[in-house]
Protein backbone atom coordinates (compact mmCIF):
# COMPACT_ATOMS: atom_id res chain seq x y z
CA UNK A 1 0.00 0.00 0.00
CA UNK A 2 1.43 2.90 -1.16
CA UNK A 3 0.88 7.02 0.16
CA UNK A 4 -1.34 8.69 -0.46
CA UNK A 5 -3.97 6.06 -0.17
CA UNK A 6 -5.86 5.20 -3.47
CA UNK A 7 -9.79 4.71 -4.25
CA UNK A 8 -10.69 0.79 -3.36
CA UNK A 9 -7.96 -0.06 -1.19
CA UNK A 10 -8.63 -0.48 2.53
CA UNK A 11 -7.69 2.57 5.19
CA UNK A 12 -4.35 1.97 5.92
CA UNK A 13 -3.72 1.21 9.41
CA UNK A 14 -7.24 0.94 9.83
CA UNK A 15 -7.04 -1.38 13.20
CA UNK A 16 -5.31 1.71 14.73
CA UNK A 17 -8.20 3.97 14.18
CA UNK A 18 -9.07 6.72 16.70
CA UNK A 19 -11.21 9.46 17.42
CA UNK A 20 -11.28 12.35 19.81
CA UNK A 21 -14.51 12.31 22.12
CA UNK A 22 -15.25 16.14 21.69
CA UNK A 23 -15.99 15.01 17.93
CA UNK A 24 -18.39 12.24 18.83
CA UNK A 25 -19.97 14.96 21.10
CA UNK A 26 -20.49 17.99 19.58
CA UNK A 27 -20.52 17.21 16.12
CA UNK A 28 -20.87 13.93 15.01
CA UNK A 29 -23.94 13.22 17.79
CA UNK A 30 -24.53 16.45 18.59
CA UNK A 31 -27.90 18.85 17.00
CA UNK A 32 -25.06 21.00 15.28
CA UNK A 33 -24.21 18.36 13.55
CA UNK A 34 -25.35 15.17 12.54
CA UNK A 35 -27.03 14.35 15.84
CA UNK A 36 -30.90 14.70 14.61
CA UNK A 37 -29.96 12.61 11.56
CA UNK A 38 -28.79 9.62 14.26
CA UNK A 39 -31.55 9.94 16.32
CA UNK A 40 -34.19 9.67 13.33
CA UNK A 41 -32.94 6.80 11.86
CA UNK A 42 -30.75 4.85 14.69
CA UNK A 43 -32.29 6.26 17.65
CA UNK A 44 -28.96 7.21 19.31
CA UNK A 45 -27.68 10.09 20.71
CA UNK A 46 -24.59 11.64 22.72
CA UNK A 47 -24.64 8.89 25.41
CA UNK A 48 -24.93 6.20 22.70
CA UNK A 49 -21.14 7.55 21.71
CA UNK A 50 -18.90 4.47 22.62
CA UNK A 51 -21.70 2.17 21.13
CA UNK A 52 -21.64 4.33 17.52
CA UNK A 53 -18.06 4.58 17.63
CA UNK A 54 -17.30 0.60 18.19
CA UNK A 55 -19.24 0.26 15.06
CA UNK A 56 -17.61 2.60 13.09
CA UNK A 57 -14.45 0.77 14.08
CA UNK A 58 -15.33 -2.62 13.03
CA UNK A 59 -17.29 -1.62 9.98
CA UNK A 60 -13.79 0.56 8.38
CA UNK A 61 -11.65 -2.59 9.13
CA UNK A 62 -12.19 -3.67 5.58
CA UNK A 63 -14.08 -1.19 4.29
CA UNK A 64 -12.78 0.06 0.46
CA UNK A 65 -12.31 3.90 0.54
CA UNK A 66 -14.30 5.60 -1.81
CA UNK A 67 -12.76 8.57 -2.26
CA UNK A 68 -9.56 10.21 -1.18
CA UNK A 69 -8.82 14.06 -0.46
CA UNK A 70 -5.35 15.90 0.00
CA UNK A 71 -5.23 18.71 1.56
CA UNK A 72 -1.36 19.45 1.10
CA UNK A 73 -0.14 20.07 4.51
CA UNK A 74 -3.23 19.76 6.37
CA UNK A 75 -2.95 15.64 5.08
CA UNK A 76 -5.25 13.67 3.49
CA UNK A 77 -8.61 12.82 4.39
CA UNK A 78 -10.29 9.38 2.93
CA UNK A 79 -13.58 8.47 2.49
CA UNK A 80 -15.53 5.25 2.96
CA UNK A 81 -18.96 3.87 2.78
CA UNK A 82 -20.19 1.58 5.45
CA UNK A 83 -23.29 0.15 6.93
CA UNK A 84 -23.77 0.39 10.82
CA UNK A 85 -26.22 -2.09 12.42
CA UNK A 86 -26.81 -0.26 15.94
CA UNK A 87 -30.39 -1.11 18.47
CA UNK A 88 -31.24 -3.75 15.69
CA UNK A 89 -31.24 -0.95 12.94
CA UNK A 90 -29.06 -0.71 9.84
CA UNK A 91 -27.78 2.02 7.72
CA UNK A 92 -25.39 3.13 5.20
CA UNK A 93 -23.08 5.43 6.56
CA UNK A 94 -20.33 7.93 5.41
CA UNK A 95 -17.47 7.97 7.39
CA UNK A 96 -14.20 10.21 6.90
CA UNK A 97 -10.70 9.60 7.95
CA UNK A 98 -8.12 12.21 8.41
CA UNK A 99 -4.39 11.44 7.93
CA UNK A 100 -2.27 14.15 9.66
CA UNK A 101 0.58 12.93 7.15
CA UNK A 102 2.30 9.76 5.68
CA UNK A 103 2.53 6.99 8.70
CA UNK A 104 -0.34 8.49 10.81
CA UNK A 105 -3.38 6.24 12.25
CA UNK A 106 -6.55 7.49 10.37
CA UNK A 107 -8.56 9.86 12.76
CA UNK A 108 -12.26 10.29 12.56
CA UNK A 109 -13.62 13.35 10.83
CA UNK A 110 -16.81 13.02 10.29
CA UNK A 111 -20.07 10.30 10.17
CA UNK A 112 -23.31 10.38 8.98
CA UNK A 113 -25.93 8.13 7.92
CA UNK A 114 -26.73 8.24 4.20
CA UNK A 115 -30.20 7.40 3.31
Amino acid sequence: MGWPPKVGETLPRSAECRYEQVKLDDWVLADRGHGREWSRVLHIGPEDSGVLWEAIAAASLEAPIANVRDRGENGVVCGIEIELTIKGRTVPTTVSWHYEREGSAPRLATAYPTL
